[in-house]
């Protein structure tokens, strides 16, 4: 009994072994044909498949990254072959995934079979409705088919379902993208009850922008009492110069200490913001001092007394201030474009260029930060630098307004023609 059971222990570890082995090979022979697709579309795609080791379960997997991009230079029905093979693999050995049927779909719809392709994605619905990738996909089946309502609705799902997702790539009017994000707020708060009040805040902010204060109002009125609301509604109250109301609102809820310190805190620097609009310049400094006292680990407190030394003409205070905030979130770029901001007008443009230097290092994919940066270097007389910089910028975003009007800035104070 003993011998035939130390037989089959030898005979599995032989067989994880080969499995081990062969999937090795096949994750060998995958790493090749990506390769190749980046060199070589067509040759990658036939290769693709004609190749048995993309059956196996482990380069199934990776090859959930093959996108059609990929494939940019091949042939269209290569392109079809390629990704209804990958698409039926990767549908059969990762039924859970999207991936596979969004490949058959894009397949399909390569080669004019929309009926199918709609078929395709709107089963993979069904398996997956909470996928906000599927809901995208499908948009974009829609779209293809001339359908823009049922297109715009999926958007919106995906919108709810995943906010400021991008992924695929679909381009529609500006005033459809404003739909999408409305409808996809309201949505959100059927799928995230619990973020309702968030959500409804959001949507709020959204219609206000708008100019129609009162539908964003009305979208609050079941969330009344909320201390969240109010301190929004008293923000907006300040902004429209309704200082007394504002500090009708937020007065509840600086008195009540049921409510967490940092509510109570963000209460009172808005108290602060209001008084400080109305003149009332050591009322302001007495609401945002309490508000540090309340929260002296949030960043609040430290920024709304930033703002109070900064209109009083105290840039070394504001600064002092915003550097004690800047070390709670070192990872706040909005931060450092402050601080460099204050420095500048401290008379510290060392301190200024660090501030953005590091903005960029946190946030490099935003061109707004690479052309402050320039456009500092500029007025500080360090021409050599904004040139590096600009170059750099340039490489990463050559079409930007900003960045290009800081070129032709640069070429005026340099004498470039």
């Amino acid at each position: 009994m003993k011998r035939g059971s130390a037989r089959f222990a030898v005979a599995l570890s032989s067989l994880a072994l080969a499995i081990l082995i062969f999937d090795a090979w096949g994750s060998l022979q995958w790493r090749s044909i990506a390769a190749d697709l980046a060199l070589n579309a067509e040759g990658g795609a036939e290769r693709l498949c004609g190749s048995a080791v993309v059956a196996l379960p482990s380069v199934v997997e990776r090859s959930r990254r093959m996108v059609p991009r990929d494939l940019a230079m091949a042939s269209r029905d290569t392109v079809v072959g390629a990704l209804s093979r990958v698409g039926v693999l990767q549908s059969r050995w990762l039924p859970a995934s999207a991936i596979g049927f969004t490949n058959l779909a894009r397949a399909a719809l390569l080669g004019d079979q929309t009926d199918r392709a709609t078929r395709i994605i709107e089963d993979a619905v069904v398996r997956d409705p909470t996928s906000p990738y599927l809901h995208r996909v499908r948009a974009l089946v829609f779209l293809y088919i001339g359908d823009l309502d049922s297109a715009l609705a999926d958007l919106a799902v995906a919108e709810a379902l995943a906010p400021g997702m991008r992924s695929p790539a679909i381009e529609i009017a500006p005033e459809n993208e404003r739909f999408v994000r409305l409808q996809g707020l309201r949505l959100r708060r059927t799928y995230y009850p619990r973020k309702a009040t968030d959500t409804a805040l959001a949507l709020a902010r959204e219609i206000r922008r708008d100019g129609d204060r009162e539908a964003a109002v009305n979208e609050l009125v079941e969330f009344a009492g909320h201390p969240s609301v109010e301190i929004e509604l008293a923000i907006w109250d300040i902004e429209e110069g309704a200082y007394s109301s504002a500090l009708e609102r937020l007065e509840p809820i600086t008195r009540k200490r049921a409510y967490p310190s940092r509510v109570r805190a963000r209460a009172w620097t808005t108290v602060a913001v209001a008084r400080d609009s109305n003149g009332d310049r050591e009322g302001a400094l007495d609401a945002a001092n309490e508000a540090l006292r309340l929260a002296p680990s949030s960043t609040g407190p430290y920024i709304t007394l930033a703002g109070l030394a900064q209109r009083r003409g105290d840039y070394e205070v504001a600064l002092g201030h915003l550097r004690r905030a800047w070390g709670m979130n070192p990872s706040d770029d909005a931060l450092l474009v402050r601080i460099a901001g204050v420095a500048e007008r401290a008379g510290k443009p060392g301190d200024a260029l660090l501030a953005l230097g590091r903005a960029v290092e946190i946030n490099p994919g935003a061109p707004n930060l690479w052309a402050r940066l320039v456009a500092l270097q500029i007025r500080s007389g360090r021409f050599g630098e904004a040139a590096i910089t600009l170059s750099r910028a340039l490489d990463k975003f050559p079409t930007d307004a900003g960045l290009l009007r800081q070129a032709e800035q640069l070429r005026r104070d340099v004498g470039v023609r």
